[in-house]
Order: C-alpha cells, then sequence, then structure tokens
C-alpha cells in the first residue's frame, strides 16, 4: 500500500513518518509535500493508495485537495490530521468520503491503528476490484467467443444471452491486406481495441480469416458516436498504414438491424460494402445501404463445365476463357460482389474437382488467397485468371503422374520377371490394379510398343548377352528366357535378328 504524507511543516511531515510502522504494516512511502499543488502533483505522479494530509495547507486546503485527488483516483483514501477541533471541517471530510480523522498532536499508536484499518480496507477493496475485473474479463472473453462463433456458424442466437431488448445492432468489419498478416492484426486488434474504450458504445471485437470484426449493440441517439468512432478508425489506421507500408485497410459498416436474427445481414452487406476498396481505393470507410443476393449458378455451372474440358482436352485455352469471362461479367453488368462470389466460388469448385480427380489432396495446390489479396479490380481478374490456369497446369501434370505410375511400375516387373514363362498381360495387369484391355492401350501409348512387343524385346537382349558372354546351349539359353522349345526360340530369334542364335554367337562372341 503506497502512502503519500502532505503537511506544510517539514517537522510535521518528518514526525508522521517516523511514527509510522513501514514494515510491520506493508507499508510503502513514496514521498512527501509540503503544500496542497505539491501534494496533488505527487499523487498524479505516483498514484498513492493513501494520502495522510492536513487539513490546512497552502495552495490547496486539505478539503481541496481531496476533491480534485478524488476525481482523478476515486478509490483513493486518505486520513485528514488537524489541529483544529471544528466539527464541520471532519463533517466536510465525510462528505468527501475521508473515514479518518486525526488530531495533532498525533499519537503513534493512534496512527498505527488507524493505518491498520486503513489497510485492512484497502486490502478487501484491492480484492473486490480484482476479483471485479476477473468477472468482467470472464464476461468480454466469453462474449468475445460468442461472437467469433456466429462469425463460423452466422448463428445469431449464440449472441442472445449478449444482447438487450430495444437495441440496434450493427458489425462493422476492417478488411486488413497485408503480406505480414498474423502480426499485424494482432497489434491492430489492440490498437481499436484502445481506441473503443475511450467511448461509451458497446462493442465487442473479434478477428476472424485475416479481417477485424467489430459488433456495435446501441441505442438510436448513439447513432452518430457510432459514425464517428468508424471514422476514428479509419484515421487510426492510416497511422498504422504510414508504419507499415505494406499494409492496406478499409473500414465497412454493414446494414443496422432492430433483430438479432437479421445480424447476418449486418455481417454480408458488410463484407459486400468493403469490397468497394477494389474500385474507390483502401484507407477509407464504406457504409452498406443494401443487400445484394444474385444468382451465381449460371456463372457457375458454366465455368465448371468449361474447367472440366480443359482438363479433358489438352487444346483448350483456360486463359483465353477467362478473358471471354471478363468481358461476359461486364456485358452483362454484374456487380463488384458478385464478380468477385464467381472468381472465389468457381476457383473453389474447379480446386475440388481437380483434387477428387487427381486422387490425391497435394497434388494442386490452393492459391485462393491471391484473389482475396488483390489491390483492385483489375488485379483480382489477372489474379484469377493466373490461379486458374495455375490450377488447370496443376491438374495436368498430376494426371500425367498419376498415369505413368502404373507403368512405371509395370517396367520393373517386367525387368524382374520378363523370363517367367507364365508371364501375361492379365498377370501383369492385375499387379498394377487396371482393367487388361485399358492397361494394354495406356502401355502401349506410354511406351511406343504393345506388351508382346516389350517383352520379347527383354528376351532376345537377354538371349545376345547369352549368347556372347557365356557357353551355355541354344536349349539351356532358350529355357532361360522363358522358352522350353528351343525350335521355337530359334524361330524368334531368326524373325527379330536375321540371323540363327548359333550364327549370331560365331559372329560376335
Amino acid at each position: 500500500m503506497k502512502v503519500l504524507v502532505a503537511d506544510d511543516e517539514r517537522r510535521v511531515c518528518a514526525l508522521i513518518c517516523a511514527l509510522i510502522d513501514w514494515e510491520g504494516l506493508s507499508l510503502q512511502n513514496v514521498g512527501t509535500a509540503y503544500d496542497g499543488l505539491e501534494a496533488l502533483e505527487k499523487i498524479k505522479e505516483e498514484k498513492p493508495d493513501l494520502v495522510i494530509t492536513d487539513i490546512r495547507m497552502p495552495g490547496l486546503d486539505g478539503l481541496e485537495l481531496i476533491s480534485q485527488a478524488k476525481a482523478l483516483q476515486p478509490n483513493l483514501q486518505f486520513i485528514i490530521i488537524s489541529g483544529h477541533k471544528q466539527f464541520d471541517y471532519a463533517q466536510s471530510a465525510i462528505k468527501y468520503g475521508v473515514a479518518e480523522y486525526l488530531l495533532k498532536p498525533i499519537k503513534k499508536q493512534e496512527l498505527n491503528q488507524t493505518l491498520q484499518r486503513m489497510k485492512k480496507l484497502y486490502t478487501e477493496q484491492t480484492s473486490s476490484m480484482i476479483l471485479q475485473k476477473k468477472i468482467k474479463e470472464d464476461r468480454e472473453y466469453i462474449k468475445g467467443a460468442s461472437f467469433l462463433s456466429f462469425l463460423k456458424s452466422l448463428d445469431s442466437q449464440i449472441l442472445s444471452p449478449w444482447v438487450t431488448e430495444n437495441v440496434l445492432l450493427r458489425i462493422l468489419v476492417i478488411g486488413i491486406q497485408s503480406p505480414s498478416k498474423v502480426p499485424v492484426i494482432q497489434l491492430l486488434q489492440q490498437k481499436v481495441r484502445t481506441a473503443i474504450e475511450k467511448d461509451s458504445l458497446n462493442v465487442c471485437v473479434q478477428a476472424y480469416q485475416g479481417d477485424l470484426y467489430l459488433l456495435y449493440t446501441y441505442k438510436q441517439e448513439q447513432r452518430s458516436q457510432l459514425i464517428s468512432q468508424a471514422e476514428t478508425l479509419v484515421e487510426i489506421l492510416k497511422v498504422q498504414a504510414q508504419i507499415f507500408q505494406d499494409l492496406r485497410s478499409t473500414v465497412a459498416l454493414g446494414l443496422e438491424v432492430q433483430q438479432l436474427e437479421d445480424l447476418p445481414s449486418s455481417l454480408l452487406s458488410g463484407k459486400q460494402i468493403l469490397l468497394r476498396r477494389l474500385v474507390d481505393g483502401h484507407h477509407r470507410m464504406f457504409e452498406a445501404n443494401m443487400l445484394e443476393k444474385p444468382d451465381l449458378e449460371p456463372y457457375l455451372d458454366f465455368i465448371a463445365s468449361w474447367f472440366e474440358q480443359c482438363c479433358a482436352q489438352e487444346s483448350l485455352n483456360m486463359r483465353q476463357f477467362c478473358l471471354d469471362l471478363f468481358d461476359k461479367l461486364e456485358e452483362n453488368r454484374i456487380s463488384l460482389y458478385a464478380t468477385m462470389e464467381i472468381f472465389l466460388q468457381s476457383y473453389r469448385q474447379a480446386l475440388h474437382f481437380a483434387k477428387e480427380q487427381c486422387a490425391q489432396e497435394n497434388a494442386v495446390q490452393n492459391n485462393e488467397q491471391l484473389i482475396n489479396e488483390a489491390e483492385s479490380l483489375e488485379a483480382a481478374k489477372e489474379a484469377y485468371c493466373n490461379v486458374m490456369n495455375s490450377l488447370l497446369c496443376q491438374y495436368r501434370e498430376a494426371r500425367e503422374v498419376l498415369v505413368s505410375k502404373p507403368i512405371r511400375l509395370s517396367i520393373t516387373y517386367l525387368q524382374e520377371h520378363y523370363k517367367d514363362e507364365m508371364l501375361s498381360l492379365e498377370l501383369l495387369s492385375e499387379h498394377v490394379n487396371l482393367n487388361s484391355s485399358y492397361f494394354s492401350a495406356l502401355f502401349k501409348k506410354n511406351m511406343g510398343v504393345g506388351f508382346s512387343d516389350y517383352v520379347l524385346t527383354l528376351r532376345i537382349q537377354e538371349a545376345k548377352r547369352l549368347l556372347v558372354e557365356t557357353n551355355k546351349g541354344i536349349a539351356e539359353i532358350a529355357l532361360e528366357i522363358g522358352y522350353h522349345d528351343p525350335k521355337h526360340f530359334t524361330k524368334i530369334f531368326k524373325k527379330n535378328c536375321q540371323i540363327k542364335p548359333n550364327e549370331y554367337r560365331k559372329l560376335y562372341g
């Protein structure tokens, strides 16, 4: 407990300090003052918990000091010490909330007993304040968690415990674009919270998916105060943009609603109007006056069909299709919000299709953030064109790898088993888990020759090696490479090499 002593007589100040059992009462002396003005300045600087002061001092007397100090620190406690016995001083002190009044000459026992009572009161008040602060923090945490759940689910009933009757509701969206988004959004969230604490508006702040969301519950007469606060936030964010030069931020006010069940409309309208930044620029405030409900299905179906065709036919050009799509959207006067939704939703559809067809999660990369981070509408179009084309290229590469996998497996298998007499197309197809007819066509397309010709080539190559490098007989070599009939082997060898096996040995052996 921090204590300040104030008296216009220095010896009295020294006496009071000497009489107090600082260590025994766990008190800390934060200074002395010799007039009312000096005492007030030290209260501002040191923020003591208790002031022991004379009732009459130059500059400010004790009662004036108490009045002004209480305005600064409502919980600040006082002990009045005076040589005057007039009851009117005590009465005035009591009106200001002073609980203790001591008369000079000061007695050590009486002073310390008084301080002991004050210390007990201070401890009780501190415990109560800590508890109240904890309760408030817990309430704010639970409210923030409820708001975050609403942002994820759009179930407004989650917020019902926090919304009273006869209030207006509104969501403000702060759109943030920055390469270093995670640390920046944490800083901006704290800056926003600090700014809104100064006002009396009931606001909840939550970060979600890289942006900040503010939930306002307010009375009709506070509407202008809300607008003013939103404008203030724009200015605060402009300052932050000067510090973080790659930061772009925009404030968007959703529709004002009267019913909790209409809150999703406020959220969606805020997101919609936020997109005005792509045309009108960043570091501004936009206010929604309507909620768009466009029909996107025809465009999404059209784009999905084309993307699937591009995946099936390598000759089709995705980039040219995107340019034609942009012209079509402009020709049909599709709104900014609808345009961006078409970009995002069609990309997600295409991404889902590509992953399904490739049958592996990491075959294609999700680059949706490149569309979301676009600085302008033209940049968004360029980003959409790039990510769709990139997705198609990744798909084609992944499918090529996927198709070539059974071929690689079959080649490895054939190199190990081409000498087996029981080797067949059906056996190899089963090994790579493909239909024999499909595998036969796939093998010929990738290897340039059919299965039988490829196996024959492997056997003839091995026969040539054995004829040159060993003294094994023709029948033995034929058996080793998969032919039980030496005559049949000789006939096949001559047909492929234009010479009999024994002649080949004489020529090259």
